[in-house]
């Protein structure tokens, strides 16, 4: 194989496929590639990022397209191109390094290292100038001061090991007392007004959502109970949600959730699914259960492969503009909806504040239709009827523009998410047809990503070559455990019990007892890595925690909780004054620290009572639904000729209850 070329051809991940034809000499992360490098001793050049991300198009446009600036990196450096979401081990330990330097990070993430990968520089986004100056100090600071280069590696290696390193604690006694005091802490950073948090880009943050519902709920914490409303209803209502369509974009570059960064990324919506159905259960609003039912269309239409399985992500791009596939101008609007324009333009805030640049528009309410049709004299089904008609007529029309990009690939973690939101959304709304997504989605996972002892992290053109990550099997175990929960299925929970055992075989820590990022049949480049904090999406290792605590009460097997607490116990002291990035782990916090059940139904009837618990909301319980006694949770709870449901806490139980409402008061 010749390393002087562009070898991306032979990639299959959409985002190294988008740079095959640039001029610099890409190459895919291997080991052959690093031995060449040490052979020719030239530095890496590694460059990350991902298909739907904008500024890494505008980087490639400006200098990996550009001949000279290819020159000058083909010479001096070997040059490895990057999909973070195939690699998110490479991508988190660089991105740490970016961090260290600069204490901040984003994409596309560039960093130098030595020809071994050890890394000493770094950064995000650079134009064309500042970045052909960069590559001439680089290789010149390499070449002529090695003692310079290894000190800055050495100083890095340091920063990353204070950075990875989770002592081992001795086992907690979680408080109630200091989780209300977290939660007070939170409460301040609140925006009132536009719900989220006081900030701007605003994310989404499904799990954080998620721990403040159930807190509000746990406790009867009005205020929590409120603030998440206002933060639902006004996603709901913004710019980032695809008012047409359904789905939601991946964060809002505004406080107010109207300008999205326009991709659309699988791990938000599958995540948004399980938010917005445990807030359906909650507060029974209609509008949740129409952003369930739009965005698992969305999902059916724009994400589903033939294999049944979902792609990764769809570009903000079209036709180089960000965007452009979904903004709206008013001359066109007015052409298209003749005499309903107004009304149009009033409900979606034409030319008003959902105007955004070069006279587009994005297309966002203010108000819930209640009082939308209060201020404008319009009865609800009228409006909705409207709303019907006009998604019928505008949604064609943007079909025939040109469409963003797709990313095709299948991650194994992102799909374990939508399947846990396709259960809940099952759970809430009792369509039978997002239970059945979900099983088609884990029956391919299930027979193409995992061989009985590795699970598979990607899946493109029937290729699967990147073994997982703890992510990849932490998620597929929790939508395991939600599907066992939802369907009763027991062959569910003798999976997630089986990949459970595998990790704890390759990614347990005996010194510290968390579990690394990556198997320990992989080496790592500069130390083992512990991912702790909950972002975008939960931590493998709350994760991890989370699963362990559930399995261990739905199987009886107390060491699994034993594990758990003493992980929580690991990090316990760093949630209160950062809630956000523990939201996950304050999930297992509560499960200590509050009230938490055992509901096992059994009987003849078990699934039907099962389905009918599932329509509300018990965050803080285990379901275990059989009709016959073939777990030990369900030993000797039989009743001939009766279906009954026992609610235990702590090993207790109290005596069993034979209706659902019964039950209900119970709980």
């Amino acid at each position: 194989m010749t390393f002087q070329q562009n070898n991306l051809k032979s990639a299959t991940s959409p985002y190294l496929k988008q740079h095959e034809n640039n001029p610099v000499w890409w190459q895919s992360w291997s080991d052959e590639v690093l031995a060449y490098a040490q052979e020719i001793n030239k530095p890496l050049l590694i460059s990350i990022g991902y298909s739907a991300c904008h500024w890494c198009h505008v980087m490639e446009h400006q200098s990996f397209e550009d001949d000279e600036v290819a020159k000058m990196m083909n010479d001096h450096f070997v040059c490895i191109k990057i999909d973070r979401e195939e690699r998110p081990d490479l991508d988190s330990l660089y991105m740490n390094v970016v961090q260290i330097i600069h204490q901040s990070g984003g994409w596309p993430l560039n960093v130098f290292a030595l020809p071994d990968g050890r890394p000493f520089y770094g950064g995000t986004y650079f134009p064309k100038q500042q970045w052909n100056e960069l590559l001439d100090n680089i290789q010149s600071m390499y070449h002529n001061n090695y003692s310079k280069t290894l000190e800055y590696v050495d100083s890095i290696a340091d920063g990353l090991t204070k950075m990875e390193t989770i002592e081992l604690k001795t086992e907690q006694q979680f408080s109630k007392t200091k989780i209300q005091e977290t939660f007070d802490f939170w409460k301040q950073q609140f925006d009132d007004e536009w719900g989220g948090f006081n900030r701007a880009p605003k994310f989404m943050l499904s799990n954080a959502w998620e721990t403040i519902l159930r807190f509000g709920i746990q406790t009867k914490d009005e205020e929590l109970l409120i603030q998440t409303k206002i933060t639902l209803d006004r996603m709901a209502f913004g710019g980032i949600y695809d008012q047409l369509k359904g789905g939601f974009a991946r964060y809002s570059v505004d406080p107010y959730w109207k300008v999205p960064h326009f991709e659309k990324m699988l791990y938000d919506n599958g995540q948004l699914l399980s938010l917005y159905a445990n807030a359906y259960k909650v507060y029974g609003e209609a509008e949740y259960k129409k952003v369930i039912e739009e965005t698992i269309n969305w999902l059916k239409l724009e994400m589903l492969s033939p294999e049944n399985a979902f792609y990764a992500a769809i570009d903000a791009d079209s036709e180089g503009e960000e965007g452009k596939y979904h903004v709206w101008n008013a001359t066109e609007l007015k052409e298209i909806l003749s005499d309903d324009f107004e009304l149009f333009k009033t409900y979606y805030n034409i030319d008003g504040f959902g105007e955004w640049e070069h006279g587009n528009n994005i297309l966002m309410r203010l108000t819930d239709n209640g009082e939308f049709c209060e201020k404008n004299k319009i009865s609800e089904p009228e409006l909705q009827a409207k709303i019907k008609t006009w998604k019928s007529i505008l949604n064609p029309i943007r079909e025939q523009r040109i469409k963003p990009h797709r990313d095709e690939k299948i991650l194994t973690s992102w799909n374990a998410l939508t399947i846990k939101g396709l259960c809940d959304a099952y759970q809430a709304t009792g369509n039978i047809e997002y239970l059945q997504l979900a099983e088609n989605a884990i029956s391919f996972l299930l027979a193409n990503q995992w061989n009985g002892e590795t699970l598979y992290r990607n899946y493109k053109d029937e290729q699967t070559t990147i073994p997982g990550f703890l992510d990849d099997y932490a998620l597929v175990i929790e939508a395991l455990i939600k599907l066992f929960e939802t369907s009763t299925n027991q062959n569910y929970l003798e999976k997630a019990q089986e990949i459970t055992e595998q990790v704890f075989n390759q990614f347990y820590n005996h010194k510290n007892k968390m579990f690394a990022y990556k198997s320990h049949y992989d080496t790592p480049l500069v130390n083992e890595t512990f991912e702790i904090y909950d972002n975008v999406i939960s931590s493998s290792n709350s994760i991890m925690a989370n699963n362990l605590f559930k399995l261990g009460k739905i199987l009886s097997q107390e060491h699994y909780i034993e594990q758990a607490k003493q992980m929580l116990s690991n990090i316990e002291e760093k949630i209160p004054d950062y809630p956000t990035g523990f939201a996950n782990w304050i999930q297992l916090y509560l499960n200590f620290s509050h009230d938490f059940k055992e509901i096992v139904v059994i009987g003849d009837e078990a699934i039907d009572y099962l389905k009918q618990l599932n329509f509300y909301y018990i965050p803080n319980a285990v379901f275990v639904a059989s009709e016959t006694e073939n777990l030990e949770v369900t030993q000797q709870r039989l009743t001939k000729g009766k279906t009954g449901i026992h609610i235990c806490e702590n090993y207790a139980c109290k005596m069993p209850v034979y209706s659902v409402d019964e039950a209900l008061d119970v709980i």
